[in-house]
């Protein structure tokens, strides 16, 4: 478990209950961490004055803050205001910093859909859309990151493989797609492409072009 700082807030009442405390301790500290891997944003600036943006304690949003500018140039004072998760993984979400960090993790373990909805209590449509959301990233990551696996003194093991399916699930593969990949044995990185044919001239195109995806991207291929 995390360890959990609790420090006073400028926002806390002093009629808060413990419980109310320490749920506040580690929703501070959760932010704190974001802030430090980079996950969200540790400074803003403003968009009217250019000025930074301050960190503000703020009661009617789940997040608990927001960033805010309220400075005065040339005798005129402007407010200004934007989301602690601009920019990030987390923007546009309707669960909370914490959930979105929990369904994502599991994700990553390789928890199926249905677990991780039973964990968070959250809706099928949530669940499915988040899902798609983490495999939209590992997509991008996949066709983005690239690199040649191999060369001297590096074993590769390649081989094909035929994906398909039954029709009404029953009996033999009627329609398929033939794909070809390989695996490097120490760095375990990969490749796999699919080919219309398995001619000769086809594989050894494929072998020498040799591109991987990085293999830290999982759950691509879960249904």
């Amino acid at each position: 478990m995390y360890r959990v700082k609790r420090r006073a807030l400028s926002g806390v009442q002093a009629g808060c209950s413990t419980a109310d405390l320490k749920d506040q301790g580690i929703q501070d500290y959760t932010l704190s961490w974001l802030k430090a891997e980079g996950l969200i944003a540790s400074s803003r600036t403003c968009g009217t004055c250019g000025l930074d943006m301050k960190w503000e304690a703020c009661g009617d949003r789940s997040d608990g803050y927001v960033w805010q500018c309220r400075k005065q140039i040339n005798g005129k004072r402007h407010w200004c205001e934007r989301s602690i998760r601009e920019g990030s993984w987390f923007e546009n979400a309707n669960m909370t910093l914490e959930e979105v960090m929990k369904f994502t993790y599991w994700w990553c373990q390789d928890l199926d859909q249905w677990q991780i909805k039973k964990q968070l209590g959250i809706g099928s449509h949530a669940a499915v859309d988040w899902d798609m959301f983490c495999r939209e990233v590992c997509e991008v990551i996949l066709f983005e990151k690239r690199e040649k696996i191999g060369g001297p003194g590096k074993l590769v093991q390649i081989d094909e493989s035929k994906t398909g399916k039954r029709k009404y699930h029953r009996g033999h593969v009627v329609e398929g797609q033939w794909g070809f990949g390989g695996i490097e044995e120490d760095s375990r990185k990969s490749f796999i492409e699919t080919v219309e044919n398995r001619t000769e001239e086809t594989l050894l195109n494929l072998i020498k072009e040799g591109r991987t995806r990085h293999s830290h991207c999982f759950g691509l291929g879960r249904v």
